[in-house]
């Protein structure tokens, strides 16, 4: 049977986001249990998005040189093996040295398949970014559940193991890509260049504080969600099963989400997605039963996988087609990067500080819901200054 680029795209995407279910929502759970401080576990979690930030440009122009397909390869592969690698015991420092190596790799394959995407819709009409980017959310829900179910049965380092098969079978798949298609359209290293007229948008500059905000407040779910259920008393089938719920509740809003944006707008949508954010998190902080807890995962797919959905294209909108690869830089950077690299160590200090999780969220909710304010904010005066061009 035949396999079409789109459903090829489609098999990545489901495979490495089985990886990133497996170990990224269990990660400080694990590294509770191995006796690391609040602020250790923090910096270790920070080495993602710090790699993220620092290493992914350098690595857009290896990819230029090497095109997607080899990128893939080489990272998938020495992915695989760096998860193996956390199946032994060992001190901070060497959870540290081996998140680095992880991080090194993991971290590029995601922007890889983004842009595969986004090229893909933009030459076929058919498709969109978010009916590609469908079935990470499937691979999300389904491994979720399975991996709650084997952690209960064995222990924690079983995520590991799941996500060393997941990034060995993307190594093996991403042998059937074409290799003659699989290189940017324009080279990465044209993506920083005129970097000062990109930072002159003042739309986008809003954008990219307000993504970065969110993603400092947000991070404590996607870091720490374990560790506050099990607070409440929960299993790890439990998470398992809330981990999942957000996967299937994401599908949807990626299938849809070019019809939302379309019908709401696309900074009534952003607005909307940010406020669904500080509700769910004032949730967290109330529900105190973690069977209740689980449901709160309905608005996922609000909060982050339209959220996510809106802010790609709104950074494709604002920044002129030959830039636009330095625009998702920049937002990768604000949400994977800054963002997290903030969130992990302000959760970690709090939870140092004796604070519990359920708090800290709603200590969170109110700082998102005043990025909300100001996004309100910036519409109202955006929208009157519209008007006031249009009468002169």
């Amino acid at each position: 049977m035949k396999i079409n680029d789109a459903n090829r795209l489609r098999m990545l995407y489901f495979l490495v986001f089985c990886c990133t279910a497996s170990w990224l929502p269990i990660f400080a759970d694990y590294l509770k249990h191995r006796g690391l401080s609040g602020i250790e576990i923090g910096l270790i979690l920070s080495v993602t998005p710090i790699m993220m930030f620092s290493v992914q440009p350098f690595y857009g122009m290896l990819a230029d040189r090497l095109g997607y397909k080899n990128c893939l390869l080489l990272s998938s592969f020495f992915a695989s093996i760096s998860y193996v690698c956390y199946l032994f015991e060992g001190s901070f420092s060497y959870l540290l040295i081996i998140t680095v190596f992880m991080s090194l790799f993991y971290n590029t394959i995601q922007p890889i398949l983004d842009s595969m995407s986004l090229k893909l819709a933009q030459n076929n009409p058919a498709f969109s970014y978010g009916t590609l980017r469908i079935a990470g959310a499937a691979g999300w829900a389904f491994t979720g559940v399975v991996v709650g179910h084997y952690i209960d049965a064995v222990n924690t380092t079983v995520i590991f193991v799941y996500s060393a098969i997941s990034m060995l079978l993307t190594f093996i798949f991403t042998f059937s890509l074409k290799s003659a298609d699989q290189k940017p359209s324009a080279p990465a290293s044209q993506s920083f260049q005129n970097i000062r007229d990109v930072f002159g948008n003042k739309t986008l500059i809003f954008l990219l504080i307000c993504v970065f905000l969110v993603s400092a407040c947000a991070t404590t779910i996607w870091n720490f969600y374990s560790i506050y259920m099990k607070e409440n008393g929960a299993s790890a089938s439990l998470v398992g099963y809330g981990l999942s719920l957000q996967g299937l509740c994401e599908l949807p809003l990626f299938y849809f989400s070019a019809k939302i944006i379309g019908k709401l707008g696309i900074k009534t949508t952003l607005l909307i997605t940010v406020l669904t954010t500080a509700v769910r998190m004032l949730l967290y902080s109330l529900i105190k039963n973690p069977h209740v807890a689980v449901f709160i995962e309905i608005l996922h797919g609000i909060s982050w996988s339209l959220f996510w959905v809106v802010c790609v294209e709104y950074v494709n909108m604002l920044v002129r087609e030959d830039w636009r690869v330095t625009g998702q830089s920049l937002l990768y950077a604000a949400y994977y990067g800054v963002g997290a690299i903030v969130g992990n160590f302000w959760t970690g200090y709090l939870y140092d500080a004796k604070m519990k999780l359920a708090d800290i969220f709603l200590l969170n909710a109110g700082a998102v819901a005043i990025v909300g304010l100001f996004i309100w904010i910036f519409m109202k005066r955006a929208g009157r200054l519209h008007v006031e061009l249009q009468k002169g």
